[in-house]
């Protein structure tokens, strides 16, 4: 399980992130840790994307989420 960290300070560097992670070409489900500093900015996830939990980090100031990435139905109907 990887984790994607964005430190406090860095306004705008978790929505890079997640943005990547929506533009990426997912093949296989995929799980992955994310920290949002900033919960009021929209998170762009794929539509079959699921968060399956968070809390709130009280140390860091910033709220933690676990989300699983699915390939996208498209993808797979191309393969077919």
């Amino acid at each position: 399980m990887e984790r994607q960290d964005a430190r406090m300070g860095e306004y705008g560097a978790e929505t890079e992130e997640i943005a990547d992670i929506a533009e990426m070409d997912i093949t296989e489900p995929t799980l992955t840790w994310l920290e949002i500093a900033h919960p009021q900015q929209p998170i762009p996830i794929g539509e079959n994307d699921r968060v399956l939990n968070s809390y709130f980090n009280e140390q860091q100031d910033v709220w933690e989420v676990l989300l699983v990435a699915l390939p996208d139905d498209e993808s797979d109907a191309d393969e077919e």
